[in-house]
């Protein structure tokens, strides 16, 4: 509606792990405000593509691995060829490893995590940075977890680790680019339904009890991101916004 102060007409969003679950969940929440989507993934996202085409948005897609800048680079260039800019890049592409000990963790498992969930967003934010400080605007929405500061057993302590440094990675942009017209913030969601545990269904009912909201929806945290992405967060930056439905701290996540 007009004056909306959450509408994004007229912006290019790139959003990065939106073939399916939370980033699908975004990209086609921003393009439903207005925004021009592109989408990176290393699965295919045509269907994404057309959905938010068949609603009379605008979207692109390309396969690429946010680990590799030279990748990162690609899908930015992607944007400009499209639609000629970057106004708004939401890292959300992420992998786990095999739950298990710290200790025990294979060193192939924790580099590829690394890779993908902390490295790519580092790569993917230089690479948008870069195309957004000549016009001194944009922002930065990443994707971090609640785990980071719960250290959840049922997750890879790579997983853990990464989106912790997510963390801390987003501070550090936002404190450096906030003189620059570039803000940067971060969600960190607890148990989003879109992830496939393997949960029983007594699985679970026994983790919902630890969100008195309940379980999340990709949804949840898509309405999160766009707010950030928005003018109506015009003064918001270096944020971490925890998406968790009241979690219980005296149990675990997981």
């Amino acid at each position: 509606m007009a004056g909306d102060p959450m509408r994004l007409d007229g912006a290019v969003a790139v959003v990065t792990g939106a073939a399916q679950g939370i980033g699908r969940a975004v990209a086609e929440t921003l393009a439903e405000a207005g925004a021009r989507v592109v989408i990176g993934d290393l699965q295919d996202a045509r269907a994404v593509v057309e959905t938010i085409q068949g609603k009379g948005g605008e979207a692109r897609a390309m396969i690429m691995d946010t680990s590799e800048r030279s990748e990162a680079d690609g899908l930015m260039d992607l944007a400009i060829s499209q639609f000629g800019q970057v106004d708004i890049l939401v890292n959300n592409a992420g992998i786990d490893a095999p739950a298990g000990n710290a200790w025990d963790l294979a060193k192939e498992e924790w580099d590829r995590v690394i890779a993908v969930n902390l490295t790519g967003v580092f790569n993917c934010s230089q690479a948008a940075v870069g195309r957004m400080l000549p016009s001194s605007r944009g922002n930065i929405v990443n994707v971090s977890s609640h785990s980071a500061w719960l250290g959840a057993p049922g997750l890879s302590p790579a997983y853990n680790a990464s989106k912790a440094g997510i963390i801390g990675l987003t501070v550090s942009f936002a404190v450096q680019l906030a003189d620059r017209g570039i803000r940067v913030n971060a969600v960190a969601p607890g148990a989003v339904r879109s992830r496939d545990f393997g949960w029983s269904e007594a699985e679970e009912r026994a983790k919902a009890q630890l969100y008195p909201l309940g379980l999340g929806e990709p949804a949840d945290v898509a309405q999160a991101v766009r707010y950030l992405a928005s003018p109506a967060a015009k003064w918001v930056t270096g944020s971490i916004f925890y998406i968790h439905g009241g979690f219980r701290r005296g149990g675990p996540i997981l």
